[in-house]
């Protein structure tokens, strides 16, 4: 592979609109480098699962991966709002991946 940042992910529609209703969700100066993060992260959890094409579970993994674990009760409600199940995310909400060194 020649290209460093080539994309051969696809998206699914669906996960594009999710990616765009919780990016409009940021304030609107800090929302190109939301969006920018949303979309790397969500081809990581899509790429994780050895999958193709991202879905709009993986920008909802993605989105919360991204999401400091303080911030991240409020997420709960905003999954809701967008049709998923939190329960689904509940390993994701918990988790504090690369934050941990963050808060210490």
């Amino acid at each position: 592979m020649s290209g460093e940042n080539e994309r051969t992910m696809d998206w699914d529609p669906e996960a594009d609109r999710i990616l765009t209703a919780l990016t409009g969700m940021v304030p609107e100066t800090l929302r190109p480098l939301a969006a920018a993060s949303g979309r790397e992260e969500s081809e990581l959890v899509a790429t994780d699962r050895g999958a193709t094409s991202v879905t709009p579970d993986d920008v909802v993994r993605g989105w919360i991966r991204t999401t400091p674990p303080e911030q991240r009760n409020g997420l709960v409600e905003v999954i809701d709002d967008l049709g998923f199940d939190p329960e689904l995310f509940a390993d994701e909400l918990e988790a504090l991946g690369d934050w941990e060194e963050e808060g210490s």
